[in-house]
């Protein structure tokens, strides 16, 4: 628990608050958007047309996926417990936006392949830009030194 608080601490809130509460509201956004695109009747002519069993196959995909763009945004709101950059949030924005689309345009069993190209598109997108980004380096060696120095600390 003290290398969660080392790596958290790093950060000043005024700093922080506004890519966190940013960054949400554009999640929020993206998928009521991609979720509500589509009409109730188009929608309704996709699982006639389709049939039930494969329309639960494809809403239980589209919760699975649900929960992958989720656990990605949950890594984008811990980097951006650090200060950021604008283009760097303005990339993150734009992969989570797609990301949360994604499942909502699947669920509405119209625009199936539209969705899945938009969830691992985002996904692949968020996963570049937190492997590229040097200051995700910074903060997860961060918390390396304070759990060494935890341990250490133990040990003694």
């Amino acid at each position: 628990m003290a290398v969660l608080a080392a790596g958290l601490a790093v950060a000043r809130p005024a700093q922080v608050a506004w890519p966190r509460i940013a960054l949400a509201a554009i999640l929020c956004a993206a998928a009521l958007l991609g979720t509500f695109t589509t009409a109730p009747t188009a929608t309704a002519a996709a699982i006639a047309h389709d049939g039930e069993s494969l329309t639960r196959l494809m809403r239980f995909m589209a919760g699975l996926k649900a929960a992958m763009a989720l656990a990605a945004a949950a890594a984008l709101f811990w980097r951006l417990g650090s200060p950021v950059r604008l283009p760097w949030f303005a990339a993150y924005a734009a992969s989570t936006a797609a990301m949360a689309a994604g499942p909502g345009l699947i669920w509405g069993m119209v625009h199936i392949g539209l969705g899945a190209l938009c969830l691992h598109g985002g996904l692949l997108a968020t996963i570049l830009l937190l492997w590229r980004d040097p200051e995700t380096a910074a903060r997860l060696a961060g918390m390396v030194t304070a759990r060494r120095q935890a341990a250490r600390f133990e040990s003694s």
